[in-house]
């Protein structure tokens, strides 16, 4: 198991170059985390990744810049949101999953 983190500085300018980027490692990470998406849970269908379920926080409303957190989870994995811990405020945006077995395990 592995773990991708990346502040993508806004998906309409630079998910391409990720999706690039990962094809070219030839390793499937098992979560994918991305910081400053500058899109919301409503746009996220516009930004597949095969063999990843996507989860995507809506965006603090008074940003359009620096704000929104997603998280692709490989689609071998069973998640879920965990809306108890997961926020945006004016200071923090969390996005926190559970992954789904005996045991559940938090991922933010």
């Amino acid at each position: 198991s592995s773990m991708l983190f990346q502040n993508i500085d806004g998906n309409k300018t630079n998910f391409d170059a990720l999706t690039l980027t990962l094809d070219r490692l030839h390793l499937k990470f098992s979560i994918i985390g991305l910081a400053e998406t500058n899109v919301g849970a409503d746009e996220s269908t516009v930004y597949p990744i095969d063999g990843y379920n996507s989860f995507y926080q809506d965006k603090h409303p008074d940003k359009s810049r620096g704000t929104g957190v997603a998280l692709y989870i490989s689609d071998t994995i069973n998640a879920v949101v965990d809306t108890r811990l997961s926020q945006v405020s004016s200071n923090l945006e969390t996005l926190f999953v559970s992954l789904q077995h005996d045991n559940p395990v938090h991922i933010c």
